[in-house]
């Protein structure tokens, strides 16, 4: 029987690494209770282990300078050199931007195949039909499949908590209390995916309808998450004085869905500031104007575009929620101004990719930094809900994850909006779920409901 080289079994190695990594992060929300001190979160320990991933091409070039030295004829030179230049380029990629795994795929994929090619000329010249390597390949790639092969479903399941201290600080604050933010996973099913529902909670399948591209979604997700950091902090320093809030200037484009009878007038990015001669400042005056607009209208618009009021004429259809109102088939955003005289300064997650559900929380912490003493009165917060320009919060998704998530930790209370209360109990019937409207609910109740701590006795 032919020994396996030395060469071989670093490629071979270097491929079951990679579906056990594979597998792994599919399920990194599970050991999410684990705390390294009292301030590093699991969610921190990921940032560090992603640097893991560079063993794979490393091991890959190592394997192919092994197997150079042993074979120098013919094309290995080219083989090997295509190998370790595929293998650096991602390697690099990594070091360099190590939060944007998107950005490494295509050089570890190329590696990824360009070894299998090795293989498969190493086998053939040894025999005709080089089966182990095609017979490799073959169940490489369906595994992948497995894995990867997105469905018409959108799973949602359970996620991290993240010390909101950590993820961010005033220029001009101290931490106080401890508050924790929670995320979940949403993203296209793959098949695997009903395995993980069978074996652990909280897996939850809907038909996807995102009404856009991916692309256009992760990239809508990313503007809601830098507008709730906004949001967040300038409702936070307007409650402890140091600023004016948010105001808003009209109404802004951020999504034209793919059936939009409007697409042809509008642009993405503009902001509607007039509906038929109204004025428009608001989501609220602009479901206020549109009242009057039949389904299948044509409606005209002056919208704000590259610094320029443009007229337009824009038609409208049923909305699917109500085929009696009208509407464009967009989606759309307030256009704010937000005061914020303070920095802050974020920590970027990887695993933090988008979304607007931490805004309740981040006010919150900063408000919590700039109040001697804080806010927190001793208990260990945690919470979710979006934060409005009027102070109010927010409903949000994926409650029964959020909830089941955070029953996890040592969390003595749970704020959620006040529409996700019924959801949030049902992912974790145990857990202290308070109902909140507005931030001044959450302090309030933490006033009312003090944990008496070494650390509090002395604050007022």
């Amino acid at each position: 029987m032919h020994r396996m080289a030395l060469w071989q079994k670093l490629y071979y190695s270097a491929m079951v690494l990679t579906l056990f990594l594979v597998v792994i992060g599919e399920l990194i929300w599970l050991p999410d209770p684990l705390r390294l001190g009292s301030t590093i979160y699991w969610i921190d320990v990921i940032d560090e282990l992603i640097y893991v991933l560079m063993l794979i091409p490393l091991i890959w070039i190592a394997g192919s300078l092994i197997h150079l030295r042993s074979h120098r004829r013919g094309w290995m030179w080219v083989r090997a050199v295509s190998i370790i230049a595929a293998g650096l380029a991602c390697v690099i990629i990594l070091l360099t931007v190590p939060k944007k795994l998107e950005y490494s795929a295509g050089a570890f994929i190329l590696t990824w195949l360009l070894v299998f090619v090795d293989l498969f000329v190493h086998e053939r010249i040894r025999r005709k039909l080089p089966m182990k390597s095609i017979s490799l390949f073959a169940i490489t790639v369906c595994l992948m499949l497995v894995m990867f092969w997105p469905t018409k479903y959108l799973v949602t399941y359970p996620g991290l908590t993240l010390n909101m201290n950590r993820y961010a600080h005033t220029s001009e604050g101290n931490v106080h209390g401890d508050i924790s933010g929670v995320l979940v996973f949403e993203r296209p099913a793959f098949p695997i995916d009903w395995v993980y529902a069978k074996l652990f909670a909280k897996y939850s399948f809907e038909v996807e309808n995102l009404g856009m591209t991916l692309g256009e979604y992760n990239q809508e997700v990313r503007l809601m998450k830098a507008d709730a950091n906004a949001a967040g902090s300038a409702i936070a320093f307007q409650k402890v004085g140091k600023g004016k809030g948010i105001s808003s200037s009209g109404v802004r484009i951020t999504a034209i869905l793919k059936d939009s009878p409007a697409s042809g007038q509008i642009q993405l990015g503009d902001v509607i500031q007039q509906v038929k001669g109204q004025t428009v400042t608001t989501l609220e005056e602009l479901t206020e104007r549109m009242k009057t607009v039949k389904p299948g209208d044509q409606v005209s618009l002056t919208v704000l575009r590259g610094g320029k009021q443009v007229n337009v004429q824009a038609k409208t259809r049923p909305n699917p929620d109500d085929a009696s109102r009208a509407a464009f088939g967009i989606q759309v955003a307030n256009e704010v101004q937000y005061d914020l005289p303070i920095l802050v300064n974020y920590h970027d997650y990887l695993l933090h990719e988008g979304g607007p559900s931490h805004g309740a929380m981040l006010a919150l912490t900063l408000v919590d930094q700039l109040t001697p003493c804080g806010v927190t009165y001793g208990n260990h917060v945690a919470g979710t809900g979006t934060m409005e320009p009027d102070g109010s919060i927010g409903p949000v998704g994926g409650l029964e994850q959020k909830a089941y998530t955070i029953s996890r930790t040592n969390a003595d209370v749970f704020f959620v909006p006040v529409a996700n209360e019924s959801e949030a109990k049902k992912g974790a019937p145990s857990l202290q779920i308070v109902p909140v409207r507005t931030l001044d609910d959450m302090m309030k109740w933490l006033k009312e409901h003090p944990k008496q701590t070494t650390g509090q006795l002395s604050c007022p």
